[in-house]
C-alpha cells in the first residue's frame, strides 16, 4: 500500500492535491485534455474551491482565475460613476491635447454643474432625463442656451469614448436639451459720439488717464482683448505701420496641474486665421508712441519667455482681462454720475452711458469699418475671422443713421 500525501500536520490530503512550501494547498487536475489548477490557504478552503471547481466543469460553466480577474475588472468598470470616469477621460484623452486654457475652462464647467449631480451616479444608470432635468435647472437660473449648448458638447465628449471603451452602449446626452432658443441679444456697439465721449472723458480723468492709449488701440484695431494685453514691442512695427498678432494672454484658473492656482499663460490665439498683421491708424500709431514714451524700461516681467509687453499696470505686471473690465465699469459709473449731477442742476434727465465689455470694443471697430464702406472681407481679415459670415452676423451693426441713408438712395 503506498503513503498517502500528508500535510505538515500530519492529515491526509485528498488525491491531487498539495501543500506548498510557503504553507497554502494546491489541488492540480487534467480533465478531457484540459489542466485546472485551484489555490487555497486552508486545507478547508481549497476542499470547497475544488468541490465548485467540478460541478462547474461538469456543467461547462468553469472558468479559470484570469477570466473571473478580468471579467470582475470589467465589471468594477462599469460600476464607476461619472466623476471617476470623468477624471480618467481628462487625464488619458484631454492632458496635453488641448490647450490649457480650454481643460481648465472644461474642468471647472463639469465640476460647477455636474460633478455633485450626474457625478456621483453610476454612469451606465445615467439617463437622458437626467441630463435634461440638470440643464433645464440650468436654463430657470439664468444660463443662456448658448451656454447650455457647450454644456451638452461636453457631456456628449465625455460618453462618446465612454461607449468607445465599452462603459454604456449608448449617449444619454443625444438629446436632452429640450430648452427654447432664445432670441440672440443685440450686442452693444457705440456709436461714434459715444466713443468719443468716452476717450474725451477717459483723457481728463486724472485717475484713469494711463489707460487712454490701450483704449484707442483697442477701438482702433479691433483685437480680442487677450491679443491687446499680449501685445510685445516686438510685435509694434512704426517703420511698416502694422501690429503682428500672433499669441493671446490668457488668466488660467489652473485647476488640472495646480489645484486651482491662478497664473498667467501666453498661447496661440483663437484661430489659425487669428495670426495676422493688423494695420497701424493714424491715432492708433500716435497712442502707441505715447505708450512707448512712459513704458517702464527697466521692467522685468517674463511670461512663458515674452517679455516688454506694451500695456502694463503701475507695478509692471500684465493686466488681468477681468480688471479691464472692471476698470471700464467704474470710468462709466464716474461718468453717469458726474451727468446725474450736473443734469440735476440744468433741470434736466439724465443721458446715461450704457455700460460696455472689452468686447465692445471689437464689435464697435467692426462697424465702424462697415459704415466707412470697407470691403467685408477686408474686415474679416483685419478680425481674424475663420469665416466671412462670422463678420456680417455677428460683428456688423446697421445703426438708424445707415438706414435712412439707404432709404434715401432708394427714393433717388
Amino acid at each position: 500500500m503506498t503513503d498517502k500525501k500528508r500535510d505538515r500536520e500530519g492529515r491526509i490530503l485528498p488525491e491531487n492535491m498539495t501543500q506548498r512550501k510557503d504553507g497554502t494547498y494546491m489541488w492540480r487536475k487534467s480533465i478531457d485534455g484540459r489542466k485546472y489548477c485551484i489555490y487555497g490557504k486552508t486545507l478547508g478552503e481549497i476542499k470547497q474551491k475544488r468541490d465548485v471547481a467540478l460541478g462547474e466543469i461538469r456543467k461547462g460553466q468553469y472558468k479559470g482565475k484570469h477570466k473571473k480577474m478580468k471579467e470582475e475588472k470589467e465589471q468594477a468598470q462599469k460600476d464607476i460613476t461619472l466623476n471617476e470616469w470623468f477624471f480618467q477621460w481628462e487625464k488619458v484623452y484631454r492632458v496635453g491635447n488641448i490647450k490649457d486654457s480650454t481643460l481648465n475652462t472644461n474642468h471647472r464647467q463639469y465640476m460647477t454643474y455636474f460633478s455633485n449631480t450626474i457625478g456621483r451616479m453610476k454612469i451606465k444608470e445615467i439617463r437622458q432625463i437626467d441630463i435634461t432635468n440638470i440643464l433645464n435647472q440650468l436654463s430657470r437660473e439664468g444660463q443662456r442656451y448658448s451656454s447650455l449648448a457647450h454644456y451638452v458638447g461636453l457631456l456628449s465628449l465625455i460618453f462618446k469614448d465612454a461607449i468607445n471603451n465599452g462603459l454604456i452602449d449608448k449617449n444619454p446626452v443625444k438629446g436632452a436639451l429640450k430648452v427654447r432658443r432664445e432670441a440672440a441679444r443685440e450686442k452693444r456697439i457705440l456709436t461714434e459720439q459715444e466713443e468719443e465721449h468716452f476717450l474725451t472723458f477717459v483723457e481728463n480723468d486724472s485717475l484713469h488717464k494711463r489707460y487712454v492709449p490701450l483704449f484707442i488701440v483697442g477701438f482702433g484695431t479691433g483685437m480680442r482683448i487677450g491679443e491687446l494685453l499680449s501685445l510685445t514691442w516686438k510685435d509694434i512695427d512704426f517703420q511698416k505701420e502694422v501690429i503682428h498678432v500672433n499669441k493671446t494672454l490668457v488668466r488660467l484658473s489652473d485647476y488640472v496641474k495646480q489645484g486651482g492656482k491662478t497664473r498667467f499663460t501666453i498661447t496661440t490665439p483663437k484661430t489659425g486665421k487669428s495670426t495676422r498683421d493688423v494695420p497701424m491708424l493714424g491715432k492708433v500709431k500716435e497712442a502707441l508712441l505715447v505708450q512707448q514714451k512712459n513704458r517702464k524700461k527697466f521692467n522685468k516681467l517674463s511670461i512663458d519667455g515674452y517679455k516688454d509687453f506694451v500695456f502694463t499696470s503701475k507695478t509692471g505686471n500684465v493686466f488681468d482681462p477681468r480688471n479691464i473690465r472692471r476698470t471700464i465699469k467704474s470710468i462709466i459709473n464716474k461718468m453717469n454720475k458726474e451727468e446725474t449731477e450736473l443734469a440735476k442742476a440744468e433741470g434736466r434727465e439724465a443721458i446715461i452711458f450704457d455700460y460696455f465689455t472689452p468686447h465692445c470694443m471689437r464689435h464697435t471697430f467692426a462697424t465702424r469699418c462697415y459704415e466707412k464702406g470697407v470691403r467685408e472681407k477686408v474686415i474679416q481679415k483685419i478680425l481674424g475671422h475663420s469665416k466671412l459670415d462670422m463678420t456680417l452676423n455677428i460683428y456688423t451693426h446697421t445703426t438708424e443713421e445707415m438706414i435712412e441713408e439707404d432709404i434715401k438712395k432708394l427714393e433717388g
